[in-house]
């Protein structure tokens, strides 16, 4: 489905704080939060946020967090032209932990899967942690064009 560009605003979230990017995780039943040096890209409706996901820097990538679509939204490409729009700004590879069921749709924005092993330390104790609480997740990786 093609979206009408008078109707969505793409953009990274820039503000004093995360107040209103942390509202719509909440109405979105989801419990983390942005903070600190997040990276913050979002879709607005009538100044509503409708979209949003979370890129955690590290030393040289991105840990993307929080990929949320309103629920009354999905099934209409947002979260697939979210990631394309948060791609053309960022240039570093980004690692995500992704639910076994979004294997397919993390494939389409040009993620592969890679070991465990293959990930920085830091994010491979992470993945090790969440993996043990029994989520069904998987490690997938956006290399940046060479």
């Amino acid at each position: 489905m093609t979206l009408d560009p008078s109707q969505y605003h793409f953009k990274e979230y820039i503000g004093e704080h995360f107040r209103p990017v942390n509202q719509f995780y909440k109405k979105q039943k989801h419990k983390g939060s942005a903070s600190g040096d997040e990276r913050v890209f979002i879709i607005e409706h009538d100044n509503d946020i409708v979209a949003a996901v979370r890129l955690v820097p590290f030393d040289d990538y991105y840990w993307l967090r929080s990929l949320y679509v309103e629920k009354t939204r999905q099934g209409q490409s947002l979260g697939s032209q979210l990631l394309a729009y948060m791609h053309e700004h960022i240039h570093h590879t980004i690692f995500c932990f992704p639910y076994l069921h979004l294997d397919h749709f993390y494939q389409q924005a040009e993620y592969v899967l890679v070991t465990p092993d293959n990930l920085p330390q830091n994010l491979e104790q992470l993945y090790q942690r969440y993996n043990r609480k029994g989520q069904g997740i998987l490690a997938m990786a956006k290399y940046p064009p060479a």
